[in-house]
């Protein structure tokens, strides 16, 4: 009986130990990408320009001071970066309207080169865009700003949160000039297509729960990689530049020993879906009604891979908030030429500008006062959620967002580090 126990116990724990080494059933769809795919023309774009910057000195040094300050940058320089960047911003251009979905594969250590150089292409398109504003051709200013916007929502589709950060990033970079310049806009015609082209910004924006899906894909092949022994803890201390032996924890011990990776991983992917479900039950909200899904992962390689939900939503919704108030504020400015005086409410401008009138930070409309000599106030609450009274702060994460940018305030007027806001901005 004790022979016949003892084997019985002996098979029951070579079972669970068949069972505990048994890597997890992981199914990742694979990637599909359109024919045509604009992405592919991208990078190729994206590898000519790191190639020239690879080889002019001129161009970096002349880069470096333009956008990271220093010495002033002459118009011959000026001039000089502008001619070089000109090809890629011409090629670029050419894509904007075909079909387009990032390119990579769900592999933790799949490299994005070409963010850098996209980046680098909307620095020279913002400059481009300065240039045309200043020499009053608005209609090319906007030509341009539209294929940036088009461009920065290509590289985002189907990407991941670098793609999606980056996408933002380049479309605020393309902003910047006109929202220093946007007081100075008077042409119905121009007023006009800043209202379209946020319509058209608005109807191909990349939802942030598109992004997170495949944010979730690439940390399920992660988990995948680890259990099956194609990922070592090894290449990723090498690679990501850390030590998983400080603190030491049982996991990274586990994964180190060579044999303890499904230990790990089991439980390590119940605690990553348990967070993905809360979390992709938050991104089915408006942007104003998500809650910030608690980051305390116990498992060490969950502790590698959680996303920043929170900054991510929040930096969906400044974006939105900053094109709906450019078409708010173009809208407005058309209203007072047609009829001499401002609309009552932003409700009054609801059937042409539909949602666009809804601060994605409260869900309702955007504060909206005006006064017979000042002009009038347009504003979102911001990322404090606070209505500061239309002033706009050194830290954008205090003060509220405005269509226009501190740059387009008077010198004395402007936030700076002794004057943390400025005083309430009114519009005419």
């Amino acid at each position: 009986m004790w022979a016949l126990g003892a084997l019985v116990l002996l098979a029951l724990g070579a079972l669970w130990w068949w069972a505990a080494q048994r890597p997890p059933s992981i199914v990742i769809p694979p990637r599909q990408y359109p024919p045509n795919n604009a992405y592919d023309a991208y990078k190729q774009i994206a590898q000519g320009v790191s190639d020239l910057f690879a080889t002019d000195a001129r161009l970096r040094e002349i880069e470096s001071r333009l956008f990271r300050g220093g010495v002033p940058v002459s118009q011959a320089e000026r001039r000089y970066f502008l001619q070089k960047m000109q090809p890629f911003l011409e090629a670029y251009r050419r894509h904007t309207e075909q079909p387009c979905v990032a390119v990579y594969e769900y592999d933790i250590n799949w490299l994005f080169p070409e963010m850098a150089q996209f980046r680098r292409l909307a620095r020279a398109e913002s400059l481009m865009i300065r240039d045309a504003l200043a020499a009053g051709r608005e209609d090319e200013a906007l030509m341009r700003l539209q294929a940036l916007l088009r461009f920065s929502e290509q590289i985002r589709t189907e990407g991941t949160l670098i793609h999606y950060f980056v996408g933002v990033a380049v479309s605020e970079m393309g902003l910047e000039p006109l929202r220093e310049w946007l007081p100075k806009l008077q042409s119905p015609k121009t007023l006009e297509a800043l209202v379209a082209l946020a319509h058209d910004a608005e109807k191909r924006r990349t939802p942030l729960r598109s992004i997170f899906t495949h944010e979730y894909y690439f940390g399920l092949a992660f988990h995948r990689d680890l259990a099956q022994g194609r990922l070592k803890l090894q290449d990723l201390e090498r690679d990501w530049g850390f030590s998983s032996l400080d603190p030491p924890t049982l996991d990274a011990l586990l994964l180190r020993s060579g044999v303890g990776a499904p230990f790990v991983v089991k439980p390590s992917l119940r605690e990553y879906q348990h967070y993905y479900d809360q979390l992709f039950a938050e991104l089915e909200k408006p942007p104003w009604e998500r809650k910030p899904v608690p980051a305390n992962p116990k498992r060490f390689l969950n502790q590698l891979l959680f996303p920043v939900f929170d900054g991510a939503t929040k930096r969906e919704q400044s974006s939105m908030a900053t094109l709906r108030l450019l078409a708010c504020y173009a809208t407005i400015k058309r209203y007072y030429q047609q009829r001499g005086a401002y609309p009552p409410s932003l409700e009054a401008l609801r059937p042409e500008l539909g949602e666009m009138i809804i601060d994605p930070f409260t869900g309702k409309p955007f504060v909206y006062r005006t006064h017979p000599k000042r002009g009038f106030q347009l504003y979102s609450v911001g990322e404090n959620l606070t209505d500061d009274g239309g002033r706009l702060s050194a830290n954008r994460r205090q003060g509220d967002l405005l269509p226009i940018t501190e740059n387009a305030l008077p010198e004395a007027q402007r936030p700076r580090k002794t004057r943390p806001s400025s005083p309430p901005v009114w519009l005419r």
